[in-house]
């Protein structure tokens, strides 16, 4: 809908920078003060405003000189080009740019005419002044770069003529004293970064403007009517720390290339919306309300569980401000399945959203504190899910395995009861693992048909829900920060021992690990001896060469594996014989039998305080064994115990062979 007070605005603002020069010379000193008093009204009510490149074309703009010069490569040049032309406006749409944030100066304190300071946005407000240049379009806004007073003048007098030529150099060259437009400006002067890339910039267009099917007319068409800023104008201070709030404003948005986010700009638009007339003392408590709550959102976001809880870790940090995923969740909900190419990449959706509903408004300051009062709302439902340990484990599990979004949960759980969502997550959760274990030829459900080489995501997330059933079982929490901070790996319970190995290294590390086994409780005493005796006598036999004797190894190994017990080849990579590790603890663990990594494991928790996570310690530990009379061994008897326990944690989502849960 139309906001035809916002337009007025804008023309009213358009009028006064038109007309600045004849009020700069009306003497009356109160008429003076009127306008002031008008341009003051104006700017304060343009604050935060969508602008068209049309609006602002009789403005005048200055880029001050602690700002850095222009940089634009033929990239980005011609990325912005692609965008405009490449979007459709005959559905009465327009194309967002990037923010522009600016600040008015007015004549009286600048003792010169009104001028908009550009605090970022230059590279973008620059480009579009060369593109309407080389459209050949006259009624153009301004632009004065303090930084240099030769790229002034050549933006302005020379550009067009440097399409004659090929290279830089060339055109540098051809300048001299005496057929320099300005007499102050020699070859020297041009012959700066600023003016170099204002020449490859204007040499990118003119290039891209020459392409078959590219009409001109059009195009502009599109750029003048159908492509808007997001206008950010901070409010004009005291002249003597005008320059220090404006240096403030571009360290902040500039600093680690931080730009402006959703959140601040909405932030904006509400505070800005929350002020009928004046600065009352009842609006700026009202203000300074709205924004208490605000950092009580945002600092309760930035719990690092929480935000862990709520993202899954491809994401989790996507949001410089995390109050954004809020915002998203209202914008996204109500515009689901109206997307086109352009509003899915369009980086300020939650803000034109926003935006939109305070310019359809009546009420402004009423529609602010509604708009608040959801997203309120939405936070203390995120929060619910977050302290109530069922829907923390539920959610939880299918954000951080990226089955869902937390904005399709939130859609989901609207106008259900807590029991009824949580049976939807479970239905989620169950469709997911028969996928994970379908026999795609007898189109079932089948326990053995996930494995050591199935997809990897899937069997990771097999065992961070078996972890996450663990918890649940103890009434203890998942960690998802911990999780999503650090690198798995799966792990066989018991591996085969390698026959072959490649180096001296490996065959001296491998020895030593024999030693350490051997020297343990763990080995039965009636077999301990013998076991020594056949290692050692490989030992000795290969002392000169430690590759050598292979088949005197091997009669240890087979020796072994008739104690530790050995798993059959299609039975080594099932699930029931797989495990969760950390991928820096299943490295250094390799090729091993249950008893060293179960020794291994102890001393890495131990000893180095590195994280094992619970159900891994419970398999170790034999946990989910009927009896226990040996800790040397991974027997079939505890394969089964294991496999009973990861059917159990499935049987809670899932039917698995007729065992209810």
């Amino acid at each position: 809908m139309k906001n035809t007070t916002n337009d007025s605005m804008v023309k009213i603002e358009n009028l006064i920078e038109r007309y600045q020069p004849e009020f700069e010379n009306v003497d009356s000193s109160e008429m003076q003060a009127f306008l002031k008093e008008i341009q003051n009204l104006v700017a304060s009510n343009n604050t935060l405003i969508l602008k068209s490149v049309e609006d602002v074309l009789p403005l005048h703009f200055f880029v001050d000189d602690y700002q850095r010069g222009y940089k634009w490569l033929p990239q980005q040049v011609t990325e912005l080009l692609n965008d405009i032309n490449e979007f459709d406006s005959s559905k009465g749409e327009f194309y967002c740019l990037q923010p522009v944030v600016v600040k008015h100066h007015s004549a009286l304190n600048t003792g010169e005419k009104g001028r908009w300071e550009l605090i970022d946005g230059q590279q973008r407000m620059t480009t579009i002044f060369m593109i309407l240049s080389y459209l050949e379009y006259n009624d153009k806004y301004t632009i004065e770069y303090r930084t240099r007073k030769s790229s002034s003048v050549f933006l302005n007098e020379y550009l067009p003529s440097t399409l004659a030529f090929e290279q830089w150099d060339d055109f540098i060259a051809s300048q001299s004293s005496d057929n320099t437009a300005d007499e102050s400006l020699h070859a020297a002067d041009l012959d700066n970064v600023d003016n170099y890339h204002f020449y490859t910039a204007y040499k990118t267009i003119a290039a891209w403007f020459t392409q078959p099917g590219v009409e001109k007319t059009v195009w502009r068409n599109k750029l003048l009517k159908h492509t808007k800023f997001i206008w950010y104008a901070a409010r004009e201070e005291n002249e003597s720390v005008d320059r220090l709030q404006s240096i403030d404003i571009f360290m902040r948005i500039n600093s680690g290339k931080i730009p402006l986010t959703n959140a601040e700009l909405i932030k904006a638009l509400f505070l800005n919306n929350v002020v009928k007339q004046g600065k009352s003392e009842i609006a700026l408590f009202r203000q300074s309300e709205l924004g208490l709550q605000w950092d009580m959102i945002e600092h309760g976001l930035q719990d690092e569980e929480f935000w862990a809880f709520l993202s899954p870790s491809s994401q989790s940090s996507d949001h410089t401000t995390r109050i954004d995923l809020l915002f998203e969740l209202r914008s996204q909900a109500i515009q689901s399945g109206k997307h086109n190419k352009h509003s899915e990449a369009d980086e300020f959706t939650s803000f034109r959203f926003y935006n939109d509903k305070l310019l359809a408004a009546i009420d402004k300051e009423k529609t602010v504190y509604d708009l608040w009062h959801e997203v309120k709302q939405d936070y203390y439902r995120l929060l619910e899910w977050y302290k109530n340990d069922d829907l923390y484990h539920l959610v939880g599990f299918i954000v951080s395995r990226d089955i869902c979004s937390v904005q399709d949960l939130w859609l989901l759980a609207d106008r259900k009861s807590k029991s009824d969502f949580k049976r939807e997550l479970k239905k989620i959760i169950a469709k997911e693992l028969y996928g994970y274990f379908e026999n795609k030829e007898l189109g079932q459900f089948d326990f053995d048909s996930l494995h050591y080489n199935s997809k990897r995501k899937n069997v990771i997330s097999i065992f961070i829900l078996f972890n996450i059933s663990v918890h649940r079982t103890n009434k203890t929490r998942f960690s998802f920060k911990t999780y999503r901070d650090m690198s798995w790996d799966i792990e066989h319970i018991h591996a085969q021992q390698s026959k072959e190995l490649d180096a001296v290294k490996q065959y001296q590390a491998w020895y030593s690990d024999q030693q350490t086994l051997l020297a343990t409780n763990h080995i039965p005493e009636a077999q301990k001896q013998q076991l020594i005796e056949a290692l050692e006598h490989w030992y000795s036999q290969s002392q000169n060469d430690l590759t050598s004797h292979r088949e005197l190894r091997n009669v240890y190994i087979e020796l072994l594996e008739s104690v530790v017990g050995e798993i059959p080849d299609d039975e080594v990579h099932g699930i029931d014989n797989l495990c969760l590790l950390p991928s820096r603890v299943n490295r250094s663990i390799g090729n091993e039998v249950f008893a060293i990594k179960r020794e291994r494991i102890i001393n890495y928790e131990r000893k180095q305080n590195l994280f094992i996570p619970i159900g891994t310690k419970n398999v170790f530990s034999k946990f989910y064994s009927d009896s226990v009379s040996q800790m040397y061994k991974w027997s079939e008897s505890d394969k089964q115990g294991y496999r009973n326990a990861l059917k159990g944690c499935l049987n809670y989502y899932l039917d698995v062979e007729g065992n209810e849960e």
